[in-house]
């Protein structure tokens, strides 16, 4: 469970800077629906190989969004230097890059440059939680917000992903102003313009729950020891399938969402493989609401 879970979050980590490379891509390859089965294989070829070249034509762009935003940072070290030569050189790249960014899409108005993945998992216990919980409410009753507070924050098992975001609509046009200022030699006010741009840079944090993650490793393991038969693993199924609910059950009490629909489905399959009516074919519902789960984050 644990390499399922690793793999689920180094893919969540990933999202918040491939997401706009993966979904405008998908968009941009759409064919016409195929008359037959030979037409439909081509045309999915056709879409795969135009989706490829999109990712990749998007990667180079955001990269080239990377490098200008890196090439500001040092053309403003530069200018505390006193090297507009060098800091110009690089301001002019910069310019020539977002460029690029805008000739492809003028609209373009926040490109990925960063992502960062930060784990903050206390793993209290279900009784923990509540107990911590019925404090909290108790604290604020009598009007003590910090106590409240102290004992609610620990309260966590989550991923965060922070994405910068670089804003097109002010990048280009700082770069193209301090560059007009190093040639009027007034440095000063180039470094004051790079030093703004730098701080328009937009951070979004999301929130990922670990729990639910937990729980689904737990539910994929359990199917594969159905696969390997039923009867000798059904002691290890029930258990696995109770860890996975117990997960959700942590979700619920730390206010990540409500997960009755999962857990119902849980309780159906515990009762199959209690009954001896289960095959690996009754995971494929739970599967799929996990997979709808995870495009809501």
């Amino acid at each position: 469970m644990k390499a399922k879970t690793r793999n689920a979050m180094s893919l969540l980590a990933s999202a918040g800077l491939m997401a706009a490379i993966g979904s405008a891509a998908a968009a941009d390859a759409r064919v016409s629906p195929p008359a037959t089965p030979a037409a439909a294989a081509k045309a999915q070829h056709v879409k795969d190989v135009a989706s490829q070249a999109l990712r990749r034509e998007r990667r180079r762009l955001i990269r080239n969004a990377m490098v200008a935003q890196d090439e500001v940072l040092h053309a403003l070290f530069y200018l505390e230097d006193h090297d507009t030569k060098r800091a110009f050189h690089l301001l002019a790249d910069a310019d020539g890059r977002l460029n690029v960014l805008l000739a492809r899409d003028p609209h373009l108005n926040l490109v990925p440059i960063a992502v960062r993945a930060n784990i903050v998992d206390t793993k209290p216990s279900l009784d923990k939680i509540h107990t911590s919980v019925k404090g909290a409410e108790s604290a604020l009753d009598a009007g003590n917000i910090q106590h409240a507070r102290a004992l609610l924050v620990p309260l966590r098992s989550e991923m965060h992903i922070d994405t910068d975001l670089l804003p097109l609509g002010i990048y280009p046009k700082a770069i193209k102003k301090a560059s007009a200022e190093i040639q009027a030699s007034r440095t000063s006010d180039a470094e004051s313009t790079l030093a703004d741009a730098l701080g328009s840079i937009v951070t979004s944090e999301q929130v990922v729950p670990l729990p639910p993650i937990e729980a689904e490793g737990d539910v994929l393991d359990a199917e594969g020891l159905m696969k390997q038969g039923t009867a000798k693993n059904k002691a290890a199924i029930l258990s696995l399938l109770s860890r996975a609910d117990h997960h959700l059950a942590d979700a619920e009490a730390l206010g990540y969402g409500k997960y009755k629909p999962i857990r119902g489905e849980i309780a159906a399959i515990q009762e199959k493989v209690r009954g001896g009516n289960a095959k690996p074919g009754i995971f494929g519902h739970i599967k799929q609401m996990f997979h709808d789960l995870a495009a809501k984050v």
